[in-house]
């Protein structure tokens, strides 16, 4: 069980970031560490070179200047063993354990060699003569049974081929170089292994935050959509993708709620005219009357176009509440289109006894889709037709302002009822921004006979144009006994009046 708990922890997404970002940051840190190393082995290099040019220019001199008797590999001999001693101790005078420093002066094959060093100068001398060190270019030379190898110069001191080769181990050097490599080493084990476990446990508990968006996600079921991730005191990536998520739960459960109240409304609302329409055919199916069947018929027909009137409705609604609803813009004067369907009207407005007058200050022009409108006009009219009341005074004005095209409707009937002209409608949030209640689907007066379509259309499209709608009794304080009053505003071609 261990092991499978261990595997699945590899197998996580947390420890995979980790060791990736810990690889890119062990990397990284061992480079500039290896960069500092080498410069410092280059300072520590370039100082020991510099000794080495300087002493041995200092015994070329010497060796030019002493006579040669039998006394100058002596004077020689010991003017060599006095800078061997300036890198043999340090500042305090404490002898440097392991610096080795050799002279050499070589004649050819007229004289033995002047030396000063260690003991098996022999070696030292077939390495010299094998290596040819350039002249004042210090190299490094290895020595049979030196582990590491000399730093020499070399100088000529005659045209007869008389060399001084000077040499420098400095293994005090080397093993600080040493000691500052396992530092370096150690401090970088240290440094990776803390950063490792400190982005581990940082992923780790970003990690579980996104575990808790899944979770929830896992646990929304299609009958439940309450659940919602718990959001942190937090401005980060995680914190933002958690409110989104809510946003989107609530955005999915307000379209789910709007089905369901579509379906249930739909389904009450067309059972009726379906059950009056089979009643229709069944009684003309057995009726030979054919005044009465050709009555009954037409009753059928009329019920169906209604019924088809009310789901098209529905359908273009629920698609502007999405953002679906396709629109077929083209430039159109608004006064124009309000005054034909004013004049559709004119007859049955008539016969009710009700009183129709249009006011159109001057042309205004709109992108609007021309059948939405047309028909978006239509509900209007007939929402005053019906509620507006026999008699009555019916007014309908364009007019413009800013940016925005108004078509403003009112009557001097009773009005609407107060609670249509709430901005809330139970169970949704106000942003202020939204409509009356009587701009919402299926909602209605209780004295209405209609589906509660009409004046959401209404409002639909107005939306779907980047307009907006208001309503309102124009009475003295807001009384129901002053008229009804219904404003849509609609953008203005271009933003301009024309």
């Amino acid at each position: 069980m261990f092991s499978t708990i261990r595997w699945s922890f590899y197998r996580t997404s947390a420890w995979r970031l980790a060791v990736r970002s810990t690889l890119v940051f062990a990397i990284g840190s061992a480079g500039v560490f290896l960069a500092m190393y080498f410069v410092v082995a280059r300072a520590i290099q370039a100082r020991s070179d510099s000794w080495l040019i300087g002493e041995s220019e200092t015994l070329k001199q010497v060796a030019l200047s002493t006579p040669r008797d039998a006394l100058y590999g002596r004077l020689v001999g010991e003017v060599a063993e006095l800078a061997s001693q300036e890198v043999s101790y340090d500042d305090t005078g404490h002898h440097i354990q392991g610096n080795t420093v050799f002279f050499a002066e070589t004649e050819g094959s007229s004289r033995a060699p002047v030396w000063v060093g260690p003991a098996n100068s022999a070696e030292f001398l077939q390495a010299l003569a094998k290596s040819r060190p350039e002249q004042l270019t210090p190299q490094s030379v290895r020595i049979a049974g030196w582990r590491e190898p000399f730093r020499v110069v070399a100088v000529r001191i005659n045209a007869g081929g008389g060399q001084i080769y000077l040499g420098l181990l400095d293994s005090a050097a080397t093993a600080l170089m040493q000691r500052l490599l396992l530092q370096f080493a150690m401090g970088w084990v240290i440094m990776v292994a803390f950063g490792f476990l400190v982005t581990l446990l940082g992923l780790r508990r970003m990690l579980r935050r996104v575990d808790a968006i899944t979770g929830t996600a896992a646990s929304i079921r299609s009958d439940d959509l309450s659940t919602r991730v718990p959001v942190e005191n937090q401005r980060d990536e995680v914190a933002r993708l958690a409110r989104t998520f809510n946003n989107m739960l609530d955005r999915i459960s307000a379209s789910v709620n709007q089905l369901r109240t579509l379906t249930d409304s739909m389904a009450h609302d067309l059972k009726s005219p379906i059950t009056s329409v089979r009643g229709s055919i069944e009684i003309a199916l057995s009726s030979d009357n054919r005044e009465q069947w050709s009555e009954l018929m037409a009753g059928a027909i009329e019920q169906l176009d209604r019924l088809s009137e009310v789901i098209t409705t529905s359908l273009d609604v629920a698609e502007a509440d999405a953002g679906a609803l396709r629109l077929r813009p083209e430039r159109t004067d608004l006064g124009e289109l309000v005054e034909r369907m004013a004049e559709l009207y004119r007859p049955v407005y008539a016969e009710n006894d009700q009183q129709l007058c249009v006011t159109v200050a001057m042309p205004v022009h709109c992108r609007i889709d021309v059948s939405l409108c047309s028909r978006m006009l239509s509900n209007l009219m007939e929402n005053e037709l019906r509620y507006a009341g026999t008699g009555s005074q019916l007014r309908v004005k364009v007019s413009a302002s800013g940016q925005m095209a108004s078509i403003t409707v009112e009557d001097d009937g009773a009005g609407f009822p107060l609670d249509l002209l709430e901005s809330v409608v139970p169970g949704d949030q106000d942003n202020g921004t939204t409509p009356p209640r009587l701009f919402h689907r299926f909602v209605k007066g209780s004295e209405s006979k209609g589906h509660g379509l009409g004046l959401a259309f209404v409002s639909a499209v107005a939306m779907a144009h980047g307009g907006r709608v208001g309503a309102r009794n124009h009475g003295l304080n807001g009384s129901r006994n002053g008229g009804a009053q219904i404003v849509v505003e609609l953008p203005l071609a271009s933003g301009l009046q024309d």
